[in-house]
């Protein structure tokens, strides 16, 4: 008899996990061992990894693949369009060096082994110079030799391994995401009309119990519920069935487990009382809780999605034509066509579409992108500009030099991805307990279903099915996700944007506090500090021809006079591109600007004061009239944060791009630490990591583009209002008012630290209570889901104190 069970028993696929068709053998031999598949397609695959010496692939993974189309051995026609280069361009661009650089969108991906084996696959074809995958993006970045291997050969490969490859492009990034948004919120509708329904019908029959009601009412109502609720399971509830067999082929045990056997056992035992005409039914208890799980998840996963940064903001800035020299003729091309050594000209006010070289023109730049500091850089033939810089001033011709793909702005891509992927992830403590908790109720639930079954097997069930569920571990899994969720929502209504719910357990635990200095202690606006007249000049005098000047200047220190009264009138006035203004007042001429540039009029200008400013020349063509100071103001709360902080027992340090003497002073008045100036993007992140590898939790406040490797890479990030796009979607916190937000969310994570803990043991005190009773049968299932039920309840309820007393 064991024989013919064993020879029975159903097989599964190596590869995919599907089952094995009863007599059919497409074995495929891997490490010595013949392994079991269950179609052509997986039998191609599998023969292709072993035949390569990819067999590693199977010991490492953590999850079965996905199972080959039929048609994914014979696909090359299908993937021959993406060998049009003018199809191509979009996301294959090519190189300086004739290859070719393409980003690929995988779905299949499943864990760290599918990404080896597509590297591993890929780098043994002919012409291929580079293979990574980024796993948590699902891309595939390949650079390749057009003249050996095509890219239609590449998406052949990666189909033929079983994975769908796509163009990866910002649309078919969000296509996915919007397909996956709709199959969650489908789930989500069905579960909610279920519940409604099978709610009304419970209604009725509890009624019926209490005031007495027909049987073939009763019947009536139990089979319709049992109709509607099998309905929610399959479709809505399938996920958690389906995940949790998943990973138990896997040797995994998840929370899904628990959760799938008791809505699959509340259900058959409902659906046996029904179909036999005895005991209790609980459809309204399974359609509530797959309901109510399904709500949870679907928030979740809407907010990770939310705020996954998406990598094509970064260059929408970029123009998308730009105006080039090629083969002679000036002609509109598109930015991703630029090659280097083309010629582009630049107007006033557009980005910079490559890193380049000036040849013609004078302007100034503004780098915020990647120092960070918004005072423009003047520019002249010979100096470089960079990808993502903006021309601000005047016309420019300029040399490229690289593709995009090699520029600074991708390499600061590169370094936070990078920094995401290093970034410490704290496991929460409810999941920690819970991984243990799953086994102990499996193996208490079968315990109590055999004991049961030699005392009274018509109660081992229903007793089985009360441990089940009142043991089930909900509100374990609400604890802290609960309060993290209310904390979070607190802040959000106090002007804190929360994207890293994680970052609030962390946060209590922050040594350290880093800030950027400009745009984050600083407003990132300049204005006028101190105006140093000269020989018989006054404060006012200068001010008034300063303010006349200025009126007609575009550039980023016009502002800063803008609020002066207009008592002067200029006329001729001429903007010299890279040194300043020039114009005449009541028929003198003055220039403003750069030393050098006033120093061509007035020799004996005197040399600038030491006090650490922006200073501005002024001068006549007879005699200098002074020097105008100017200084990006310090942010009114900035100290008062700082000694928030410090009172709090943090390190608070300077972490600066700026490499002005102001940097330091700044970091005097606010009498902090100074843990670097002067810092490119890289550097900062190495300042971070070498303080997080001497044991420091490290949070970082931070609002330009160069911060955000090392907000990505940071403990807890903050990003100020009026950070760049892409420095919020690092960031964990967002301020959208004042640096007083900083202080507001260290309490609230410290108050979320305190009710994370409450929940945790009123969570672990029921089950240790209930379950004894439960077990020796003194709970019967429909008070089993109420205590269940209660117990989240009363989980969520605590959490949501956070909320109200932040309102308070």
């Amino acid at each position: 008899m064991a024989e013919s069970a064993t020879a029975s028993a159903p097989v599964s696929c190596y590869h995919c996990g599907e089952t094995v068709p009863a007599g059919l053998d497409l074995s495929v031999r891997i490490a010595g061992i013949a392994r079991p598949m269950c179609c052509p397609g997986c039998q191609a695959v599998a023969g292709m990894i072993a035949g390569q010496g990819l067999q590693d692939f199977y010991r490492n993974r953590s999850a079965y693949s996905q199972r080959p189309q039929e048609d994914s051995l014979d696909s090359a026609d299908e993937f021959r369009i993406y060998d049009d280069p003018d199809v191509a361009a979009s996301f294959a661009p090519p190189q300086a060096d004739g290859s070719v650089a393409a980003q690929i969108l995988l779905g299949g991906i499943t864990c760290a082994a599918c990404t080896w084996l597509i590297e591993h696959a890929l780098r043994q074809l002919p012409g291929i110079q580079f293979a990574d995958v980024n796993l948590q993006q699902a891309r595939l970045d390949v650079r390749f030799l057009p003249g050996r291997i095509s890219l239609s050969a590449i998406f052949t490969r990666l189909q033929a391994l079983g994975y769908t490859p796509r163009p990866f492009l910002a649309g078919t990034r969000k296509q996915q995401q919007e397909q996956e948004y709709h199959a969650d919120l489908r789930r989500l509708g069905v579960a909610g009309f279920g519940m409604m329904q099978v709610g009304m019908f419970a209604i009725a029959l509890h009624a019926g119990d209490l005031q007495g009601i027909e049987g073939q009412y009763q019947s009536l109502l139990r089979t319709v519920s049992l109709l509607v609720s099998g309905f929610v399971v399959y479709y809505a509830g399938g996920i958690f069935f389906r995940t949790a067999w998943r990973h138990l082929r896997a040797g995994a045990l998840v929370m899904d487990l628990p959760v799938a056997l008791a809505i699959g056992l509340a259900w058959l035992a409902s659906a046996w009382a029904t179909v036999s005409g005895g005991g209790q039914v609980y459809f309204d208890s399974v359609v509530m809780f797959t309901f109510f799980l399904l709500l949870g998840r679907f928030l979740e996963a809407r907010a990770r999605q939310r705020f996954l940064p998406d990598w094509a903001d970064v260059e929408a800035t970029l123009p998308e034509a730009v105006s080039a020299l090629r083969a002679g003729d000036w002609a509109t091309l598109s930015r991703r066509q630029l090659l280097p050594g083309d010629r582009v000209r630049l107007k006033p006010g557009q980005a910079v579409p490559a890193d380049a070289r000036v040849v013609a023109g004078r302007s100034a730049v503004r780098e915020e992108s990647i120092n960070g500091e918004h005072l423009p850089r003047p520019v002249a033939p010979g100096d470089e500009v960079f990808a993502g810089t903006l021309n601000v001033e005047g016309p420019l011709e300029v040399e490229v030099l690289v593709d995009f793909t090699h520029s600074r702005l991708a390499a600061l891509q590169s370094s936070t991805a990078g920094a995401q992927r290093e970034k410490p992830r704290l496991a929460r403590l409810a999941d920690r307990i819970a991984g243990y908790f799953v086994a102990g109720i499996l193996l208490l639930t079968g315990a109590t279903a055999l004991f049961w079954w030699q005392v009274d097997p018509q109660r081992a069930l229903w007793v089985s099915l009360s441990v089940l569920v009142i043991a089930c571990p909900c509100a374990l899994a609400l604890a802290t996700p609960a309060a993290l969720a209310a904390a979070a929502g607190a802040l959000r209504a106090g002007g804190i944007l929360v994207r890293g719910e994680n970052a609030l357990e962390t946060l209590p635990r922050c040594s350290h506090l880093l800030f950027d200095k400009t745009g984050t202690l600083t407003q990132g606006q300049l204005s006028i500090a101190e105006v140093a007249a000269a020989g018989d000049s006054n404060q006012a005098q200068v001010l008034a021809i300063a303010a006349a000047l200025q009126q007609w200047s575009n550039h980023p220190v016009a502002p800063a006079f803008a609020e002066l009264p207009a008592t002067l009138t200029c006329e001729r006035a001429e903007q010299v591109i890279g040194a300043g203004m020039q114009g005449d007042i009541g028929g003198t001429g003055y220039r403003m600007g750069s030393e050098a540039f006033c120093r061509e009029w007035c020799p004996g200008l005197p040399p600038p004061p030491a006090t650490p400013l922006y200073w501005v020349a002024l001068c006549s063509r007879q005699r200098a009239l002074g020097w105008i100071g100017l200084r990006d103001a310090l942010r009114p709360e900035a100290g008062k944060a700082v000694a928030q902080a410090q009172r709090e027992g943090l390190t608070v340090a300077l972490l600066s791009g700026d490499s002005s003497p102001r940097a330091a002073e700044l970091a005097r008045e606010l009498g902090m630490d100074i843990a670097g100036t002067g810092l490119s993007a890289e550097q900062k992140l190495e300042t971070l990591r070498t303080l997080q590898r001497a044991g420091a939790v490290v949070a970082m406040v931070g609002d330009g583009l160069n911060d955000a490797p090392v907000l990505g890479a940071a403990d807890v990030s903050y990003a100020v209002a009026g950070a760049a796009d892409y420095t919020n979607a690092q960031a964990d916190f967002t301020l959208a008012g004042k640096l007083d937000g900083l202080a507001a969310s260290r309490r609230m994570a410290q108050r979320c630290r305190r009710v994370m803990r409450q929940n945790l043991l009123w969570a672990l005190g029921y089950n240790l209570l209930a379950i004894p009773l439960a077990a020796s049968g003194q709970v019967p299932p429909w008070a089993a889901a109420i205590g269940m039920s209660a117990s989240s309840l009363l989980v969520v309820l605590n959490s949501l104190r956070l909320y109200r007393r932040a309102k308070a």
